[in-house]
Formats: structure tokens, sequence, C-alpha cells
């Protein structure tokens, strides 16, 4: 990828996740695009998009703030922050007002201009502890509906 490319690369994720605009998805997503994300099945571009725009119902102020990137050939590796505000329901729990931080690793293969691959390392379960106030009740209930 050129400088170029990588910019607009970029710029197009920080738009989709921080205005938010889910459709740029279809801007920088391959039609075959794959998704690997914590406790999910294997997405693919319309149950991805539909995992971001959960994301967006539940925390309506939604954004990213990209801390280290590093490019090769055919391969994007960000650090990323997400931020939000509890406002809506979230795996099952209702909205709590409550401020989230998660820490984010994201790699994405590019092919053609396009990101055909994704993997996504976040902690899942310090979003939940972060909603739930620290009790366990919230991720034992998720677990147990992922189960």
């Amino acid at each position: 990828m050129s400088p170029e490319q990588i910019n607009d690369f970029i710029q197009h994720l920080n738009e989709m996740f921080n205005q938010p605009d889910i459709t740029i998805a279809y801007q920088i997503f391959a039609q075959l695009f794959v998704a690997h994300v914590p406790l999910m099945p294997t997405l693919n571009r319309a149950s991805f998009m539909d995992f971001i725009e959960s994301f967006y119902a539940a925390f309506p102020d939604f954004r990213q703030d990209i801390h280290e990137s590093i490019i090769t050939e055919d391969r994007v590796v960000l650090r990323v922050t997400y931020h939000g505000t509890q406002r809506g329901d979230f795996l099952g729990i209702p909205a709590t007002g409550c401020v989230v931080k998660i820490p984010s690793m994201c790699i994405f293969r590019i092919a053609d201009g396009l990101i055909v691959e994704n993997w996504m390392e976040m902690d899942i379960f310090g979003v939940l502890r972060q909603i739930s106030n620290g009790k366990a009740l919230a991720a034992n209930r998720y677990v147990q509906s992922v189960n």
C-alpha cells in the first residue's frame, strides 16, 4: 500500500467509528470480508457491520483513538482504545450510564486496496466489568448465553 492509501485507510476507519458512519464499511471492506472477533463466530461484512452497529446503539458516543500503527505490505496493525458511555442495552445488560474504555488490537489484511480480513482482540470481559460496576454476575450471565 502506498502512504496515501494507508492514510486514506486510517482516515476512513476513524470516520466510520468516530462520526459514526457504518456505510463507510462499503468503501473499505471487501465484499467477501471476514472478521475474527473474541467470543463471536466468524463474521462476514454484513454481520460485522451489525456488530459495530450494536456498539453504536449501546454506546452512542462510541469512538476510537489510534495510538500506534504498524504497516507491512498487506497488513495494517492498530493499537486502539475504544470509548463510550453505555446508553442502551449491551449483551443483555440495560443502560447503566457507565463510561467504558476498551483497549484493543486490530490486524487488517488488505488486498486490492480493500480490507479482506480482520483479527480483533478486545477486552470484552473488561467492558462487562465496567458496565456492571465490577459485579461478576454480568460476565457470568454473558458466558452462559454464549455457551
